[in-house]
């Protein structure tokens, strides 16, 4: 596979590297930030995440898992006459998506795999604002759609690997090219890890990478003038 380290979007062919101990060195520069793998092959998401986090000394985690749980314990609570009778499914299955990486944007050294299949939040680009706290990974293979609606949202990751021959694929070394990337990006910026330590201290608001301070930030305005309006509607 072949990998682009894209700091803001820009492109750049990052080099397969081999060194011992890239992944001890890559979680020290990250500096607790997690990781989180998107693509529309959730297998190959999986893969790789769970790669990265035995190399990184992670937690991996599975939103697809989350979902099939939270769906599960929903079930249960509508036989019971507390769940959300008539909610569509897709879109309950979309707010559980946003509420699993709402979550796990407060958390560290994660390593993430999203749901596949073109569909759900990260596909349609909904619940970026709480990716962009993490090192995002686009794990694309080669052949897809380039037309799919979705790999517009895709373009928002920072590394993208190329699977050239999916019937090789080996999630170990997709995630060495992985670490490759992200340790150019860190190399390349050393005031990116913090910054995506701040922008999640700041809530993950929507507005990177140019934050705006505590009360300047344009979304703040808009969430307070309408909290004002409540208030003023209730008296």
């Amino acid at each position: 596979p072949s990998t682009t380290a894209r700091p803001r979007r820009a492109r750049g062919v990052v080099a397969f590297a081999t060194e011992a101990g890239l992944g001890e060195s890559v979680a020290n520069a990250l500096k607790g930030i997690s990781v989180v793998v998107v693509g529309d092959d959730e297998r190959a998401n999986d893969a790789v995440a769970r790669a990265l986090a035995t190399q990184l000394q992670y937690s991996p985690v599975s939103v697809p898992a989350l979902i099939a749980s939270s769906e599960a314990v929903g079930a249960v609570e509508a036989d019971e006459g507390d769940g959300a009778a008539g909610l569509d499914a897709d879109a309950a299955r979309l707010v559980i998506e946003n509420s699993a990486h709402e979550q796990l944007s407060t958390f560290l050294r994660l390593c993430v795999a999203t749901c596949g299949g073109g569909r759900g939040a990260t596909a349609r680009g909904d619940c970026w604002a709480w990716l962009f706290g993490s090192m995002t990974v686009w794990v694309d293979i080669e052949g897809a759609d380039v037309s799919a609606p979705q790999r517009d949202a895709y373009e928002l990751s920072e590394i993208r690997v190329v699977v050239k021959d999916y019937s090789d694929f080996d999630g170990n070394v997709v995630a060495a090219q992985v670490l490759s990337g992200i340790k150019q990006l860190v190399d390349s910026d050393d005031q990116l890890c913090g910054k995506k330590n701040l922008y999640v201290r700041f809530g993950c608001r929507g507005d990177w990478p140019d934050l705006a301070p505590p009360g300047e930030y344009a979304g703040d305005a808009a969430a307070a003038k309408a909290a004002a309006s409540k208030n003023e509607g209730d008296k």
